[in-house]
């Protein structure tokens, strides 16, 4: 999925698009775990790490900050949308591996690639999450 961000910039989207592609992946994140963590995990973890890139887009703080319900991301719709395609792709990236290394130092990498496989940025992601036995 990130992948698809950055090709929807390279190809001149605008950041709208690009943030109405970011919120539907974060809702369909939010719906993957929250019968596994709950909504508070899932909303916890996010915003763990809008915290924790806020040093590399520092207008995320504002989402960060804005965001007080679980499922809630509203938010950072808004300002995605108020960026370049490519800062709001490059950012989006950043949150959503941000948000992958927590998660995966919760319940482990393997389990969270099986889970989310799509928000891995690897060529090979898909495949190492797949049983191909009989």
């Amino acid at each position: 999925m990130q992948a698809t961000l950055r090709r929807l910039a390279k190809e001149g989207a605008g950041a709208g698009h690009i943030a109405d592609a970011a919120v539907t992946l974060w809702r369909g994140v939010d719906a993957t775990l929250s019968p596994i963590i709950g909504r508070r995990g899932v909303a916890a973890l996010y915003k763990r790490s809008l915290y924790l890139i806020r040093s590399d887009y520092p207008w995320l703080t504002g989402v960060h900050q804005a965001t007080v319900r679980e499922g809630e991301f509203a938010p950072l719709h808004t300002m995605l949308s108020q960026q370049t395609s490519a800062t709001a792709a490059a950012a989006n990236s950043a949150l959503l591996q941000m948000f992958f290394d927590l998660l995966g130092r919760l319940i482990g990498t393997p389990l969270a690639e099986r889970l989310l496989p799509s928000m891995r940025d690897t060529p090979n992601s898909g495949d190492a999450a797949q049983d191909t036995s009989p």
